[in-house]
């Protein structure tokens, strides 16, 4: 086992590197297919270490923070795809970049900021080395403050002690984690912290001019305030000129940023008149006037009080705030301690002096940024800018996704001891550079059309195989000598011994064929386990210890010489609508199917009987037959017929009729299960949209509540998300007593979780984690949640049912199920339908991940729009259509067939957007889509235009990121003043709009600028 230093939230640092971003991206795609092709043979600490151990760190560098194998898959399919991920952090930087720590002044501190930091690295520590300090110079010490243990009055100098100590202690984190200061930026208060940190001031010279500057406040009489505001200098000054009672500019931070200080009336007035006005206001915690000339009364009584000393020489610079520039070593503390107290803080001219000085990285010290919207004013977007932490964050995760971008930022960063070269056999090498010498094959365009479609079996005869002389089969028993369920109220699982032995028997006198050995077999049928009962729920159980007991262990049987398997079951299949449709045989069938795609050199192939058994003869035929999805069937007179599957259209209303009405009483009550997931979410929008009156949004982690809100307020639909566990009957009965009403007029079972890997590597732990909440849960629902009189049902199954799919045989599974629900469903009475999907256009998150989803890709699917395949799911169906997104010429290679397109049903659904907003574009588009990104909202929809930014959530470093965002995407820069003063989405749209058009006239320069 290796030891790897974990980071501090857990997660262990996993360093990919290549001379090129697209080597990079090949080399994570290669280590994704190692693990998934040799799950349980590294851990990821292994794995990170022979990564390290054995490989140069080249240019194009990229650090995954992973805690498991999920999470490192999940990174590095989002490596592999170019595309943005948390726990990915990147650089190309080929040096070392000076590294900046700016310690910011009071208005941001609160009580026990400290006890969410405390388990960070040196932090707790460095907090009572700082006590102790306080205590010997006979003050408070700020402990009480920092861990928030009494609500009571603090004093002050309590409070600024505990922000010098917060700073310095997560400064002390930062060095622990790696990272340290090549100069540091104080501001104000700040200013003391930076000067210890860097060397140049002592820790009790730092207590002394803390307790100095704290005890200003008791000799100011009079109630004083603080305010930001965004504007400039000169505004602020017109606007302190024109507000009655006494204000002075006390802060410039950047050309848009300032502060005033001043009687706690006037301050009011001057952020009312700014808000009034478009603005920025907002009042800090500061309660007296700092940096203005009520101080110089107390100017010798300050001077008095500080220690007597200088600032010493240390390798750190220090860049103040107070003046703006370096700090000489041997300046005495008396004058530079009053003037960082009563001087305007001039933090623009100290960013200035930073970028002159070579500083690149920017590290804000602080439990939530509060100055990188100043210094991202001047340094340009070729500098990076973190925080430390971040407010309704967790301090660990935060920290350690900062700590990332700033290390993989140095070529050289240490992330911890070499581990020695330490191999793992096959793992890839990294990556080179290839020229290729033959043409390759071009990418195949999208296909933007919905496709709708259905199973369909046509009478066929048995196609014979090629001859080459008698086939050599093996029969076996599946699930003989495995645990089979023995149900109290289920009858148990068994396999087919008459027909195993009537095969046997046939063997021994047909002509073209001999029994044979599974190791010596060319052909393998394998005799599912018979189980009548017809309810999917009671085959669950059933299912679960079946794989317990080696269900999924056959391919192991594969002989050498085998090329055929075939999996008979009875039952599993509706070829002609009086056929019975049987649970388990259906799920194992789909099972069988998705096994196939992992043995693409095999013929996995599929023969399902009616309950009755026909002849051998019949049987055998079929079985030397062309492989592929077969059923023999016993028409009125006696004979066998031959059927076997399509994907094609039906005839017209055969498949679909017209769209549901949504004018009538069917969108009255509707219930969506798994109503936190991007399905649920698509289906809310589309009916809100269409007029639904309520919609409850089960799950078992509730739905976002602000999106909730905005759908309501944009479409006057009452939607609630309720938490509930499909699979607790107290929990749902207790739902439904509470939001159920008169009882259901629309349900979408929208629920679902999926394990996707190697059969190997499945258990019945993973397929009962997967059967739950669909076949489990829809159960349950259907028992506890009233359905009112022609009540509609969908189901959202997934193509997986009919086609399989690679790694999906649990998933497959558990759509099949449902898809044997939807039947019996129908047989009682219900309008239900269930639709196998596709491919969704979704958002990172879902059930299916990046990795997957490219693997999903490669099959032929390509994503649908939600709004055209909510249209699309919501025809009055006759039949259970799949209704996806595909290059049919790709899919057929895949599944041997492939769907043709039905006729579109009424309204035709509008064709999959483009993702992501181009250069050109609409410039809402561009504003909805990166409000929607940058503030994590479900999606464009939900961005409402006419509020401000500040109520969707864009802080200061959101705003950073909203920038570079549009500037990428429109080629015009957006100033952080005006992001920061107030404006609504629409002003934004606005003033981009006017930006494009200045361009148009010649009178702007496509080139970013501020």
């Amino acid at each position: 086992m290796v030891s790897i230093p974990t980071l501090p939230d857990g997660r262990i640092p996993v360093l990919l590197s290549a001379h090129a971003e697209d080597l990079l991206a090949a080399d994570a795609a290669a280590i994704a297919g190692y693990l998934g092709a040799h799950r349980g043979a590294a851990t990821v600490a292994e794995v990170a270490a022979a990564l390290l151990g054995t490989r140069r760190i080249r240019r194009h560098r990229a650090v995954i923070r992973a805690r498991d194998h999920r999470e490192l898959r999940e990174a590095l399919a989002a490596a592999a795809a170019g595309t943005e991920h948390p726990r990915v952090a990147r650089s190309a930087r080929t040096a070392a970049p000076r590294v900046a720590f700016v310690f910011p002044g009071q208005g941001g501190q609160h009580p026990g900021m400290g006890a969410a930091s405390d388990a960070l690295p040196g932090y707790r520590a460095a907090v009572d080395r700082c006590c102790e300090a306080f205590a010997a110079a006979g003050h408070p010490t700020p402990r009480r403050y920092l861990m928030g243990t009494d609500p009571q009055h603090y004093t002050e100098i309590e409070v600024q002690g505990a922000q010098f100590s917060h700073a310095v202690a997560l400064a002390e984190a930062w060095r622990a984690g790696g990272v340290r200061a090549d100069l540091v930026v104080g501001h104000s208060l700040g200013e003391i912290a930076a000067a210890h940190v860097a060397g140049a001031l002592t820790l009790a010279d730092a207590v002394g001019v803390v307790a100095a500057r704290a005890g200003v406040v008791d000799r100011l009489p009079g109630r004083y305030a603080v305010a930001a505001l965004g504007m400039t200098a000169a505004e602020a000054m017109a606007l302190i000129a024109e507000t009655p009672g006494w204000l002075e500019l006390s802060v410039i931070n950047a050309d848009g940023a300032v502060a005033v200080s001043g009687d706690r009336a006037a301050v009011t007035a001057a952020v009312a008149t700014a808000r009034g006005r478009g603005r920025l206001g907002r009042e800090i915690t500061v309660n007296f006037p700092v940096h203005t000339s009520v101080l110089e009364p107390l100017g010798d009584w300050v001077r008095a009080n500080l220690p007597a000393g200088e600032f010493a020489e240390a390798a750190v610079e220090v860049i103040g705030a107070s003046t703006g520039d370096v700090v000489a070593a041997g300046t005495a503390f008396g004058d530079y301690w009053y003037a960082n107290l009563r001087n305007t803080v001039r933090f623009d001219r100290a960013v200035a002096t930073a970028i002159r000085r070579g500083a690149e990285v920017f590290v804000e010290i602080s439990s939530h940024p509060a100055l990188l919207h100043a210094v991202a004013a001047q340094a340009g977007d070729g500098a990076l800018l973190v925080g430390t932490g971040r407010r309704d964050t967790e301090p660990a995760d935060e920290f350690s996704a900062n700590l990332a971008r700033v290390a993989v930022a140095d070529p050289g960063h240490r992330w911890y001891p070499a581990p020695g070269p330490r191999r793992l056999p096959g793992l890839p090498n990294a990556p080179m550079r290839a020229d290729r010498l033959w043409a390759q094959r071009r990418p195949l365009p999208p296909v933007p059309a919905l496709t709708i479609t259905a199973e369909r079996w046509l009478p066929a005869p048995a196609e014979p195989a090629p001859a080459q002389g008698p086939r050599r089969i093996a029969v076996l028993e599946l699930g003989v000598g495995a645990a089979v369920a023995q149900q109290a109220d289920a009858q148990p699982a068994a396999a087919q011994p008459a027909l195993a032995e009537r095969l046997a028997a046939a063997l021994g006198s047909h002509p073209g064929a001999v029994a044979a050995e599974p190791t010596d077999a060319d052909t393998l049928v394998l005799l599912a386990p018979r189980h009548p009962e017809p309810d999917p729920e009671h085959a669950v159980g059933v299912l679960e210890h079946l794989v317990a007991g080696g269900l999924l262990d056959y391919p192991a049987a594969i002989g050498p010489a085998c090329r055929n398997i075939w999996l008979v079951t009875a039952g599993a299949e509706q070829v002609t609508g009086a056929d019975p449709l049987l649970p388990l045989p259906a799920a194992l069938a789909a099972i069988h199917r998705s096994l196939g795609l992992e043995h693409p050199e095999l013929n996995f192939a599929h023969l399902d009987l009616p309950e009755q058994p026909p002849a051998p003869a019949a049987v055998l035929g079929a079985l030397l037959g062309a492989p592929g999805e077969v059923a023999l069937r016993v028409d009125g007179a006696g004979q066998t017929r031959c059927y076997r599957r399509e994907l094609g259209a039906f005839d017209g209303p055969a498949l679909h009729a017209p769209a549901l009405p949504t004018d009538t009483g069917l969108l009255d009550e509707v219930v969506i299960t798994g109503g936190s997931g991007a399905v649920a979410r698509g289906f809310t929008e589309q009916l809100a949209e269409r007029g639904a009156r309520r919609i409850v949004l089960l799950s078992r982690r509730p739905a976002d509540p602000d999106w909730c809100a905005a759908l309501t307020a944009r479409y006057g639909t009452d939607i609630r998300p309720v938490s509930a566990d499909l699979t607790d009957p107290d929990a749902l009965r207790a739902a439904a007593a509470a939001h159920a009403g008169t009882g259901a007029t629309l349900v979408v079972h929208a629920a679902g979780a999926a394990t996707f890997g190697p059969a190997a590597d499945l258990d019945d732990t993973a397929f009962a984690h997967t059967l739950a909440a669909k076949t489990t849960g829809l159960a349950e629902l259907t028992r506890c949640w009233p359905l009112a009189r022609d009540a509609r049902v969908l189901l959202c199954s997934s193509m997986s049912a009919v086609c399989g799919g690679h790694g999906h045989a649990a998933y497959a599974a558990a759509n099949r199920l449902l898809d044997v629900a939807a039947a019996r469903l129908r047989a009682a009475g219900i309008g239900c339908v269930s639709v196998r999907w596709g491919l969704w256009q979704t958002p990172a998150g879902g059930i299916v991940d990046a990795a997957e989803t490219a693997r999903i890709q490669r099959s032929g699917l390509r994503p649908m729009a939600p709004a055209a395949a909510v249209d699309a799911g919501l025809c009055d169906y006759r039949v259970d259509p799949l209704i996806l997104v595909a290059d049919p010429d790709r899919l057929r290679i895949f599944l041997g067939c492939a769907p043709e397109p039905a006729p579109a049903p009424a309204p035709e659904p509008a064709a999959a957007p483009t993702p992501g907003p181009a250069a050109g574009t609409d410039p809402a588009a561009l504003v909805r889509a990166e409000l929607a990104a940058v503030c994590s909202l479900p999606g464009p929809g939900a961005v409402d235009l006419g509020a401000a930014l500040f109520d969707l959530g864009v802080d200061s470093l959101l705003a950073l990121e909203l920038r570079k965002r549009l500037t990428r995407g429109c080629g015009h820069t957006v100033p952080l003043a005006r992001l920061l003063g107030g404006i609504t989405g629409a002003d934004l749209v606005g003033d981009l709009r006017a930006a494009a058009s200045r361009g148009a006239n010649g009178t702007e320069s496509d080139t970013p600028r501020d």
